[in-house]
């Protein structure tokens, strides 16, 4: 028996009329009668009674009655906590990424909007990232460097953002109100930036060895208010993503722009082609992309 038979026979014995019960069902009353009757087969037991033109049930079928009321209870609210948990897991988003400087604004504007889904984002290597999303065990990865596209284990990457840096300078610096710098002007100068593995720190160096420039790196951090806050004390200067002054308004006073065409960064949103994306994941990805195009119009004019 499964657990269809025993909502068959359960309603059958509630209405005490098989065709009214194979109508309900959406069943032949034919079909209804073989399935309760290969149940008493099964149990090697008759349930019913004829009383006239209805059925009732007998003394088995009372005790029969009882006990699968139960196991359909029972299984009523296995299947009601299974659907939570896959409501629940649908309404989850795990975010990995390699920089820090776009995920507060953009996680906090969404969860306004969509208040009942739970965001996780963590901060992750590229390596790492990668077989985070060939795993299922991530959503969504922002990164820069892009995340080159493998389509065996199914990533994608969509550009979201070409994104240009400024410079961030202490309070009273001699450079400020510069209308640009190179790197004649910060030869000399104490750099604070972003811990080796970070988007930020790869785009920098990639400039840096082009150009065969040895900056002088007095502190390294993921945390960009840290960095931020140094700067403010006096400790150096930071190569900052434009993204800070639109988070920040009070910085653009202390920047200024760089005059080195490499001084950008490719960012974009990995993800996984391979799974059947929930509703959740559908909304985050159609949202992160409207939020960044909105950025770049209201810091670039684009």
């Amino acid at each position: 028996m499964d657990i269809r038979d025993l909502r068959f026979f359960c309603l059958t014995a509630e209405m005490e009329h098989v065709t009214k019960a194979a109508e309900k069902l959406g069943v032949s009353q034919p079909f209804l009668t073989r399935v309760i009757g290969n149940l008493e087969k099964e149990i090697g037991l008759s349930l019913f009674d004829n009383v006239g033109r209805k059925i009732r049930l007998n003394e088995n079928g009372d005790t029969f009655y009882r006990h699968a009321k139960k196991v359909l209870t029972e299984m009523d609210a296995l299947n009601s906590e299974v659907r939570s948990m896959l409501d629940r897991h649908d309404k989850s988003i795990r975010i990995l990424c390699n920089m820090s400087s776009y995920s507060p604004e953009l996680i906090v504007a969404f969860r306004k909007k969509y208040p009942n889904y739970t965001i996780s984002i963590e901060f992750s290597t590229i390596k790492d990232i990668m077989n985070a999303l060939s795993a299922g065990e991530a959503d969504f990865a922002f990164c820069s460097p892009l995340v080159p596209d493998d389509p065996v284990k199914g990533l994608k990457t969509d550009l979201v953002l070409c994104e240009r840096c400024s410079i961030l300078l202490p309070p009273g610096h001699r450079l400020i109100g510069k209308e640009n710098v190179n790197f004649d002007d910060i030869k000399n100068e104490q750099l604070i930036t972003t811990s080796k593995g970070t988007g930020l720190r790869i785009n920098i160096e990639r400039t840096f060895k082009k150009y065969n420039f040895r900056p002088h790196i007095v502190c390294e951090s993921n945390d960009m208010n840290l960095i931020i806050h140094s700067v403010k004390d006096g400790m150096g200067y930071a190569i900052i993503p434009r993204w800070q002054l639109f988070s920040n308004p009070e910085l653009k006073q202390f920047c200024v722009d760089v005059n080195i065409p490499e001084t950008y960064a490719d960012i974009g949103i990995t993800y996984n082609t391979n799974p059947s994306y929930g509703v959740a994941c559908s909304d985050f990805k159609k949202f992160s992309t409207q939020f960044l195009d909105e950025f770049k119009r209201i810091a670039y004019g684009k």
